[in-house]
């Protein structure tokens, strides 16, 4: 790993912090039970705007934008948080 030199004269690395890119998916998507997709999860939800509907997690709403970085495909894979959408509770 190089190391470098801030404006500071602090040695840091030259790797960049890993950050979570993914605002739409609660988890990894392909992650859950095989042959299951985001379309069958009772937490995808929709979202209108306008004439429009757009699907969201609903475990993702406190990111939840105007924008489509918060939305997901109803064929993603499922994540590890996914839930049968007549489970009984």
């Amino acid at each position: 790993m190089e190391k470098m030199k801030s404006l500071f004269g602090d040695t840091i690395s030259a790797v960049p912090a890993v950050r979570r890119t993914d605002k739409a998916h609660a988890a990894k998507p392909g992650t859950g039970p095989e042959g299951e997709r985001c379309g069958t999860c009772r937490h995808a939800v929709v979202s209108g705007y306008h004439s429009k509907n757009y699907w969201k997690c609903g475990l993702m709403r406190t990111c939840w934008t105007g924008g489509g970085a918060t939305d997901i495909r109803l064929k993603d894979a499922a994540c590890k948080l996914w839930e049968e959408k007549n489970a009984d509770r």
